[in-house]
């Protein structure tokens, strides 16, 4: 096989791993509020519910997340790239733009990813050389979009799951504290399918704009280790420094 073919080849499989572990982030933020929560207020503050709809109006942020834990280890060991051993945690970071046309700028375990007007770039060695790739169907700027990670977290049958317990500044805006009530914790065990940890879950969303600035949910051990972890932080919202472009040393074009 030509190398240049199995380049590309490579390269669409880290791709498509990387879209399933973002993905996977999103269904694993889900089990902080399953319909099954109880113990909740009757009432929650409907700032919770809009937050995800208001996102709607963002045209791009900076994001960073971190995972741990749970089943983001074995994807991560498909990776050609990866050097995280055992629930080592890993993050993920970059610029999302969303409108007036989806893009993405990502970094991960020594992968660089740029999607910009349909195409994917990937650098898997650290050198600046892309390969370019062509993958239909899914975009990465979908898949860590705040309205894909956020909604499956946070939808109406959830919102009920979670408190308001204040406010903060968080990520340089004034947002309000959301925690998930303590029956909602206790089902976060049984769903993640990881039994005798203590369970954390905040969500904080701006008082000005009302999107989600920041999401956290941690699973710790016994042993004061962590088990399972899934931290969401977005900045510089509508930031015009906020870009993401075509790289100057492409191969496979």
């Amino acid at each position: 096989m030509p190398r240049f073919i199995e380049r590309r080849s490579r390269g669409r499989v880290v791709l498509l791993t990387v879209m399933a572990i973002a993905l996977s982030a999103c269904v694993g933020s889900s089990t902080t509020a399953g319909p099954g929560n109880s113990g909740a207020t009757s009432s929650p503050d409907t700032g919770l519910g809009a937050a995800a709809s208001a996102f709607a109006n963002v045209r791009s942020y900076n994001f960073g997340m971190t995972l741990a834990g749970g089943t983001f280890s074995s994807m991560l060991s498909m990776l050609p790239t990866s050097s995280a051993v055992g629930d080592a945690p890993f993050t993920i970071g970059g610029t999302i733009i969303v409108k007036p046309e989806e893009a993405a700028d990502i970094k991960m375990i020594g992968l660089h990813i740029i999607e910009i007007g349909g195409q994917d770039y990937l650098d898997m060695s650290g050198t600046g050389s892309f390969d370019q790739i062509t993958i239909s169907g899914t975009k990465l700027a979908e898949r860590f979009s705040p309205a894909t990670m956020f909604s499956s977290a946070i939808n109406p049958s959830t919102v009920g799951g979670y408190d308001r317990i204040g406010s903060d500044t968080k990520n340089g805006v004034q947002a309000d504290h959301y925690r998930a009530s303590s029956a909602g914790l206790a089902t976060l065990g049984s769903i993640a399918a990881i039994t005798g940890a203590t369970w954390t879950a905040d969500v904080w969303i701006a008082q000005d704009g009302g999107y989600p600035v920041s999401m956290a949910i941690v699973g710790t051990a016994v042993d004061n280790s962590i088990v399972y972890e899934v931290l969401f932080d977005i900045s510089n919202v509508n930031d015009p420094a906020n870009k993401v472009t075509v790289p100057t040393k492409v191969t496979g074009a």
